[in-house]
């Protein structure tokens, strides 16, 4: 008898937990973006809003500004993903992987966590969706990351997010990109 109030206590443990955990949503919160581009291939910045209603949480949101000179036929990227660790220093990345950005553009699913940002930005402005890329200009305003995905076992912790993207047969280096924030349930 006494294991099966045991066994009851479990699932009694496990649905409080379980559903504590998924009643909270775990949202990306970017707190500072640093960025670089080149100024030979293209005009483009990425600014953080972060200034709010007085008074209510404020997701920062920003704005990506892309005006590209000329038509991109090949294009990599490279993604790091890094968490602090329980001291609070920034971890190794967890996370480093290279892909081909116009196969990112045409098989998002094929890259997990880089979709994740692809179809937030998306959301927000007219993306291109295959190579080539015509030049001009692509504006994506007050983007929020509030609607992302992130699965919900995981823990509240800071963040550092490093894209750096490369373009044509020279690997000519177009965007440097690191974020720093913090998952936060809300």
């Amino acid at each position: 008898m006494s294991s099966c109030g045991n066994f009851t206590k479990l699932l009694v443990i496990l649905a409080v937990f379980l559903s504590s955990t998924s009643i909270a949503k775990l949202v990306p919160v970017i707190e500072r973006i640093d960025s670089t581009f080149n100024a030979q291939l293209s005009n483009s910045s990425i600014t953080l809003l972060t200034e709010g209603p007085q008074g209510r949480r404020r997701i920062p949101e920003f704005t990506v500004s892309i005006q590209n000179y000329h038509s991109v036929s090949e294009a990599w990227l490279n993604g790091k993903l890094s968490i602090s660790t329980k001291n609070g220093r920034i971890s190794q990345p967890i996370i480093d992987t290279t892909v081909s950005f116009c196969d990112l553009l045409q098989n998002p699913q094929k890259y997990h966590v880089m979709s994740l940002i692809y179809f937030e930005i998306r959301r927000y402005g007219r993306a291109p969706d295959r190579c080539p890329i015509a030049p001009g200009l692509y504006v994506y305003p007050n983007v929020s990351l509030k609607r992302t995905q992130i699965p919900s076992f995981l823990l509240e912790s800071d963040f550092v997010v490093e894209v750096s993207g490369t373009t044509g047969s020279a690997r000519n280096q177009f965007v440097n990109v690191k974020a720093y924030g913090s998952l936060k349930r809300f």
